[in-house]
């Protein structure tokens, strides 16, 4: 056997010449890969749906039921006629904190059903 190959079994590796690998953190190292693989967006779409409870109340979540996200477009049911309107003045405000919360202008209209 080798002194390679000893440095293998024994869990020391020896680094590559020239290489200027630094330790990362486990959450830097899950953000690089989300990114490469281009799927940040829809963590962040999946997250809007999550957080939908969370930035309008118990209330209004209880009569209301994310039906979708598609294009930008937040699809909502609402059961109940006097909630849909009083939704209809409220999608802009409700559209700008679900953005802040999930770091981007992800959602850019909310269509009330």
């Amino acid at each position: 056997m080798n002194a390679e190959t000893d440095r293998r079994k024994s869990g020391v590796y020896k680094y590559r010449a020239g290489a200027t690998s630094r330790p990362v953190s486990a959450g830097d190292a899950i953000r690089q890969v989300v990114d490469r693989l281009g799927i940040a967006e829809k963590l962040k779409q999946q997250r809007v749906l999550s957080l939908w409870e969370e930035i309008v109340g118990k209330d209004i979540a209880a009569v209301t039921q994310v039906e979708g996200f598609r294009w930008g477009q937040l699809t909502v049911s609402v059961q109940n006629p006097t909630y849909r309107h009083w939704l209809r003045f409220q999608c802009e405000t409700i559209r700008q904190n679900l953005n802040r919360e999930v770091g981007g202008e992800v959602v850019k209209t909310i269509r009330l059903q």
